[in-house]
C-alpha cells in the first residue's frame, strides 16, 4: 500500500477557509480532495469514492498540491490564446492599412485581409481565424451608411457648431423684457409607413427558411417626430399626408405641449418646411440642416427602430392596421425616454446644453 506524503502544517485550516471561498464546483472538489486527506487522513481510494472521481485523478491533485501549493487549487479561466499566430501588436499593424481604407469610406471585406494574414504567417488559415483577429482588435460588421454624392462634409462640420447658435438664441430670450423662455433644441423629421411589407433577417431553426408575404399596396400614413437630445423627450403625431398644412398641425401640437419653452426646431429642407403658407408658432424657430445630410439627423435612428421592432416581416390587411401599429410603436418610444436618448444622442449633439436657459 502506498504511503501518502505528509501535508504542510496548518494545511487543514487554510483549506477549510479556501473551501468557503470556492467559486465553482470544480474548484470546490479540488480543495475538498486535499482537505479530506489533511483533516481526516483518508487514502486516495476513499477520497475518489467520496468525490466520484478516478483514483488517479485524486492522486494527481495531491501531487500538484505538494509540488506547487495552494495556487493550483482555484479554478483557472478557460480558453485563451494558447497557440496564437500573431501577437496583438502584430495584428494591429497588419490591420492598419485596412483601417485607413475603412475610415476613408472604403468597403472592407475579409478576403484581402485573409490574404495579408496568410502572407504574414507564410501559410494558409481558415477565414474564422481572421474573423477572431478582427474581433480582438475591436472591429465589428455593420452596414455602410448611404451618402448622397452632393453631400458637403465641410457644411456638415460647420453645422455642428449649433451650440453657438443656441447661445445666441438664449441671449435673445434673456433680453426679452419679462418674456424670456428656456431654450430647447428639438430635431424633427417625417417618415412614411404603409402596407408594403419589409422582409428582414430573423431567427429560424436549422433547415427552415421563413417566408413573408410581400404585397405591393401603395397606401401610406406619415409619422412626424421631434426629439430632444440628451433626455430623449419625444413628440410624435400620425397624419394622412405630408405637406405644409400637416406640418403646421404638427408644429402647433408640439408648441401646445411645450408652451413654456422656446423651441429651436432643426429640420431638413423639404418643400413643406419652407412653404410660405407654413404656420410657425411664436415660440418656435426653424433651423435647416445642410443639404443632403440625413446622417446628421438623430430621428433617422428612431425610424430604423420602428421599422425593425414593429414593422419588419409583418403584413397589414388595411391602413387602419398600419395606423394602429404605428401609433403603438410611437407611444412606446414616447414612454421610453432612456431608449430614445440612447438612439439619438450623437456625440456632437451632447455638447448642446440640456436646458440652455
Amino acid at each position: 500500500m502506498r504511503t501518502p506524503r505528509p501535508l504542510p502544517e496548518g494545511a487543514a485550516e487554510r483549506l477549510a477557509a479556501m473551501l468557503k471561498r470556492a467559486k465553482d464546483k470544480a474548484e470546490y472538489q479540488r480543495i475538498q480532495c486535499v482537505l479530506l486527506r489533511a483533516a481526516l487522513g483518508l487514502p486516495a481510494s476513499q477520497i475518489a469514492t467520496a468525490l466520484g472521481w478516478q483514483v488517479g485523478s485524486g492522486r494527481q491533485v495531491h501531487s500538484d498540491y505538494l509540488r506547487q501549493g495552494e495556487a493550483v487549487l482555484p479554478s483557472k479561466p478557460l480558453g485563451g490564446r494558447h497557440r496564437q499566430n500573431l501577437t496583438m501588436q502584430q495584428e494591429k499593424e497588419l490591420l492598419t492599412p485596412f483601417l485607413e481604407q475603412a475610415a476613408g469610406g472604403g468597403v472592407l471585406v475579409v478576403a484581402p485581409v485573409q490574404v495579408a494574414y496568410e502572407t504574414a504567417l507564410g501559410r494558409p488559415v481558415h477565414h474564422s481565424v481572421v474573423y477572431r483577429a478582427l474581433q480582438r482588435q475591436g472591429w465589428r460588421k455593420i452596414a455602410p451608411r448611404p451618402k448622397h454624392p452632393k453631400a458637403n462634409e465641410e457644411a456638415r462640420e460647420v453645422f455642428k457648431k449649433l451650440p453657438e447658435l443656441v447661445q445666441e438664441q438664449v441671449a435673445v430670450q434673456a433680453a426679452s423684457a419679462g418674456q424670456g423662455l428656456p431654450v430647447r433644441v428639438r430635431f424633427e423629421d417625417e417618415a412614411r409607413f404603409g402596407r408594403i411589407s419589409d422582409p428582414r433577417r430573423c431567427w429560424a431553426p436549422a433547415g427552415v427558411r421563413p417566408q413573408v408575404s410581400t404585397p405591393v399596396v401603395r397606401e401610406y400614413e406619415y409619422a412626424f417626430a421631434a426629439v430632444s437630445r440628451h433626455d430623449g423627450a419625444l413628440d410624435t403625431l400620425v397624419l394622412p399626408s405630408v405637406n405644409a398644412e400637416a406640418m403646421s398641425v404638427f408644429l402647433a401640437e408640439v408648441s401646445q405641449r411645450h408652451t413654456n419653452e422656446f423651441i429651436l426646431m432643426v429640420l431638413d429642407g423639404a418643400g413643406w418646411h419652407r412653404a410660405k403658407r407654413l404656420q410657425v408658432p411664436s415660440n418656435r424657430r426653424l433651423i435647416p440642416w445642410p443639404p443632403w445630410s440625413p446622417p446628421l439627423n438623430p430621428v433617422e435612428h428612431l425610424w430604423d427602430e420602428v421599422r425593425e421592432k414593429w414593422f419588419a416581416n409583418r403584413v397589414f390587411a388595411s391602413m387602419s392596421a398600419v395606423e394602429e401599429q404605428l401609433i403603438t410603436a410611437l407611444n412606446a418610444l414616447e414612454q421610453n425616454l432612456p431608449r430614445v436618448a440612447s438612439l439619438t444622442s450623437f456625440e456632437w449633439i451632447k455638447t448642446i446644453p440640456l436646458n440652455a436657459h
